[in-house]
Parts: structure tokens; sequence; C-alpha cells
């Protein structure tokens, strides 16, 4: 499966994501994997909007992306995942996607929320969901553009 990156990012599909990144990991695909964004129309068209002329986008729920990924419906493109949270990729990962690193481009601040970087921010769920990938030997790299220096968050959680 052609997964040059999973991120989790609140924001979704923006800038960052469609140009920042584009040049560096050369996706042609982005699935945008939320239940809430899949179920609705206006959110939907939102988020494609955002998606540049030269990428295809998919927005799928959480079981239609796990359904396509380990069919590699979309081989041999090279495919960006989108989540707005760490509990999707555990769950992800539970139902048997394969992921060896995660990028956290952007966790913003919330009520409850204690910043461990400047553009990530964790509550307990968060920090719980974490500790579980770190567990999994998968790889958590804290960074918002390609440019910046990665963060492990790992060792801002001191689970290293």
């Amino acid at each position: 499966m052609p997964l040059v990156q999973v991120r989790i990012d609140d924001r979704l599909i923006h800038g960052q994501v469609v140009v920042g990144w584009r040049s560096v990991l050369k996706m042609e695909r982005i699935i945008l994997c939320s239940d809430e964004v899949a179920n609705s129309e206006w959110q939907r068209t939102i988020y494609m909007s955002a998606v540049t002329n030269d990428i295809e986008a998919s927005v799928l729920t959480l079981d239609e992306t796990i359904d396509t990924l380990k069919s590699k419906k979309f081989e041999p493109q090279r495919l960006l995942l989108l989540v707005d949270n760490p509990k999707t990729v555990v769950e992800l990962v539970d139902a048997g996607v394969q992921i060896e690193q995660v990028n956290v481009g952007g966790m913003h601040f919330k009520p409850g929320k204690n910043q461990i970087a400047p553009f990530i921010f964790v509550d307990d769920q968060d920090v719980e969901n974490f500790k579980i990938l770190h567990q999994l030997n998968i790889e958590l790299d804290g960074r918002d553009v390609p440019t910046r220096p990665s963060i492990s968050i790992s060792k801002a959680l001191k689970f290293d």
C-alpha cells in the first residue's frame, strides 16, 4: 500500500497539506478519513474545494478507509492519509492497516488540552492513544511543515 504519509491534523485539508507537503511527498491522492466529514455534504464540499486539480482526493468514513487501504484500490498511487486525531490512527492499526510512522501536523488548542509543541495540544485521551502507537513502535513525528525540524512526540510526552 503506497501510503507516503499518515498525518494527524485537525484542520485536515488546507494549504500546508496541499502545497507544503505536496512537493516533498509527491502524493497523487489525499484520503481524508472522517466519519463526520464523510457524512456531511457541506463539509465534504468545503474540504474538496481546497484540493488542487492535479491531486485526486477521497473523503471516506473510517470503515471505508480501512476497506480501501486493505483492498489496495488506489495502487499504485502515492497516498496521503489525513485524520484529525490519534484515536483514528489507533483504530486503523487495530483494523490491520500497516502504519510505521505518523506525522502530527497540527492539533490546536481547545479547552482541556495542554501544549507539548508550538502546534500540538493534547488531552488525556490523545496521550493515551499516542502511548498505544508508541508501544506499537510507530514513529510519532511532530512537524507542521516539511521545512521545520522534527519533534519526537514520544519524547515530548516522556514515553522514551
